[in-house]
């Protein structure tokens, strides 16, 4: 098996992501393993784990995500989803198709959003849903975050008391599910009405996250099977950083790159770059292609050309 790489699991519903990292711990039997991105223990799908080394790699990777998920309509709950404790049920037989399909596209696009209560999100360095137990958080204390959707697709309606829409969300990172279906709820059905609830997340499946895809993950059992048979395969890390620039460096350089030295890089020999004026992120590869690690560029002060002083951190030191 590949010592250092991604592993994209599956998350079943009811686990925690760090439950699951716990669990590959011991069935990997390494303690160097962490998570790209928590999903909550309703939740299913597409869960990145880093291995071993692979785990320096997880903040450089495409941050982009995509949701499969389920609104019912006419309930309310503390958490935004439907583990939560129901605050008001009322329902709501009239909403139709149209309007739910009407409102949804109000949330396509930069947008900002409140995420839920009962959350991970830290507030004066404690975590909101340990506030939200003891009574000292409520929706309004949660602050305000920018976040951008750029697709939501209704797939099907169903009609009844407590209609439920399932949708398909394209989404950059951080974005709350849970909080589309608060939102989409009041638009509909508090706001516009006297109607008291809202709607809240009745299932939610994370189809994309980080280059990995539904389609090629993997449960805990088949990575119980395939450590136990030998046949467990890991993701290299280089697979998921396509996204990024890429240069190659002779032996010689490598060298001087390893020992922490400064090196000056001209534009031209950086691939797949736009020149910025910010740090870049920089996948390195030596010069037969062979993926070493991620450098930091910095643009020079006349521009003609990187420098290379700051991180670099390498797959194999």
């Amino acid at each position: 098996m590949l010592e250092h790489g991604f592993l994209n699991l599956c998350k079943p519903k009811g686990m925690t992501s760090h439950a699951c990292v716990a669990k590959l711990r011991y069935l990997l039997k390494t303690k160097h393993i962490g998570h790209a991105g928590t999903l909550d223990p309703m939740a299913t799908g597409v869960l990145p784990i880093a291995v071993n080394r692979a785990t320096k790699f997880i903040q450089f990777l495409h941050k982009a995500k995509a949701y499969d998920g389920t609104i019912r309509f006419g309930v309310t709950t503390d958490s935004d989803d439907i583990t939560g404790i129901v605050l008001l049920e009322c329902p709501v037989p009239e909403l139709t198709h149209a309007r739910v399909e009407a409102a949804l596209r109000g949330f396509v696009g930069n947008i900002i959003q409140r995420p839920p209560v009962v959350s991970a999100i830290r507030v004066d360095g404690e975590r909101l849903y340990h506030l939200a137990r003891t009574g000292k958080a409520t929706l309004e204390d949660v602050p305000l975050r920018h976040v951008t959707v750029n697709s939501i697709q209704l797939h099907t309606f169903t009609p009844g008391d407590y209609p439920e829409a399932t949708i398909s969300v394209d989404c950059s990172e951080g974005t709350y599910i849970r909080s589309i279906a608060r939102e989409c709820g009041e638009v509909l059905l508090v706001q516009n009405g006297d109607i008291p609830a809202g709607a809240t997340l009745a299932a939610l499946h994370r189809t994309r996250s980080n280059g990995l895809t539904h389609e090629s993950s993997v449960t805990l059992e088949q990575v119980e099977r395939g450590v136990q048979d030998g046949t467990l395969v890991l993701t290299p890390p280089e697979a998921l950083l396509q996204h990024l620039p890429r240069i190659h460096m002779s032996p010689a350089v490598e060298r001087v790159w390893r020992n922490g030295q400064a090196l000056l890089w001209p534009l031209g020999d950086v691939m797949d770059a736009t020149p910025s004026t910010s740090p870049m992120p920089t996948a390195v590869y030596s010069d037969s292609s062979v993926f070493l690690g991620v450098t930091t560029l910095t643009l020079d002060a006349n521009a003609s050309r990187y420098s290379i002083t700051g991180s670099r951190l390498q797959l194999h030191p």
